[in-house]
């Protein structure tokens, strides 16, 4: 067992710059040690070898190595994980993140954020920051400062930034154009009784409209005369399609909530799919990464495309990563902090990118984890100690 743990200490000195840590040693003893009332002693045994071992120049540490164990220094050849490429690459890759301003960012929001950084330094492209906050009620000044900083952290500054919110000319300017090639129309029934006429394969009344009665009730809209609930804007659809959650979806909706942004200036908002398909668009967006629970999101956003007679962008949808205990909800990690559950969003029970950073986990470790994750479509599960056995071991190589 001594010549074991001298052998042991040496190679882990020798592949740290001379200093071997205890608890590697001992975590590649234990299971070889059948009686475990013996480990105290062993432990005793490892403290006293390290101590010895580290006094060593790093010189002296290879020679002695070498007697015991010269296989060691045996070059091993090191297969390099080459990330996928990606289709459709053109000479300017852009990719975007588009985070809500709900809450801070967190481990999972990491992996897009990742991957866009790589694949754009990679092609020498560019990774934008998109904050989408078209639903006032669900956006919080705080995280308007939080999420660049965070994002620029992990991935460096981004090569552009955009806030939706400042962007909603542009949304109305292609409402209406879409609203005059008939594809758009205000409904004034209920979800219910929406949802109730397309099961029985019946339009809602508004979609009947002709354009000067959609336009006028479009105006109605933008100038204050409906209430909240009482008006939408529904994208005309395939009334046989087979999936439900691609039919008469909503475009824009009307708000009585102050926006911590522009206030109460803004009343019509148009929701994710509509904003999204013409955000990608207008600003250039070659590929689009993200969950492959937005599969169906990508369908509606397709169908504005096609409206429009644009070309998409590549659509990369991810495996869902399960998080084993780790709290990574936005609106959770909020609600925890603002009832004193947490004491911020860098608490360590957390795992926001503030907590990690604090942790003392370094961003390219983040980064190197996710690399070897890559593009996968397949689904998985990781626990928080896998996590994190696997951060510090990559933050220790930094």
């Amino acid at each position: 067992m001594k010549k074991k743990i001298l052998q042991l200490t040496l190679e882990n000195a020798v592949a740290f710059k001379g200093k071997a840590n205890p608890k590697a040693v001992m975590n590649k003893i234990i299971p070889t040690v059948k009686d475990k009332s013996k480990l105290r002693a062993i432990g005793k045994e490892v403290s006293d070898t390290i101590k010895k071992v580290n006094k060593l120049s790093l010189s002296k540490q290879k020679a002695q190595l070498k007697k015991i164990n010269p296989s060691f220094f045996n070059k091993k050849v090191k297969v390099k994980k080459e990330l996928i490429d990606l289709p459709n690459v053109g000479k300017n890759f852009r990719a975007r993140f588009a985070p809500s301003a709900s809450g801070p960012l967190h481990i999972g929001h990491a992996l897009v954020i990742s991957l866009n950084k790589i694949y754009a330094d990679k092609y020498k492209g560019k990774h934008i920051l998109r904050i989408e906050d078209t639903n006032p009620d669900a956006n919080f000044k705080e995280f308007y400062k939080m999420i660049p900083k965070d994002y620029t952290w992990l991935a460096g500054k981004p090569s552009e930034t955009y806030i939706q919110s400042a962007r909603i000319k542009t949304y109305y300017k292609y409402a209406e154009q879409l609203i005059k090639m008939g594809h758009l129309y205000v409904c004034e029934e209920t979800p219910e009784e929406v949802k109730a006429k397309l099961k029985k394969g019946i339009q809602p009344f508004g979609r009947r409209d002709d354009l000067k009665e959609v336009l006028r009730k479009w105006k109605r809209m933008l100038t204050g005369k409906y209430n909240p609930g009482e008006a939408v804007v529904r994208v005309k659809t395939n009334l046989k399609g087979k999936n439900p959650a691609l039919k008469e979806w909503v475009a824009f909706r009307i708000s009585g909530g102050k926006h911590p942004k522009v206030g109460n200036k803004v009343r019509v908002w148009p929701l994710m799919n509509f904003s999204v398909a013409i955000d990608d668009y207008d600003l250039k967006m070659t590929h689009v990464i993200r969950g492959k629970d937005h599969e169906d999101n990508t369908k509606k956003q397709k169908m504005i495309y096609d409206f429009l007679g644009w070309t998409y962008p590549e659509y990369i949808h991810l495996g869902r990563i399960n998080f084993k205990n780790m709290i990574i909800s936005a609106s959770d990690v909020r609600k925890g902090v603002e009832e004193g559950k947490y004491t911020g969003y860098d608490d360590e029970r957390v795992e926001t990118l503030a907590s990690i950073r604090k942790r003392g986990i370094k961003a390219k470790s983040l980064l190197k984890f996710f690399y070897e994750m890559g593009p996968t479509k397949r689904d998985k599960t990781v626990d928080k100690k896998e996590v994190y056995k696997t951060l510090d071991a990559l933050n220790r190589k930094l």
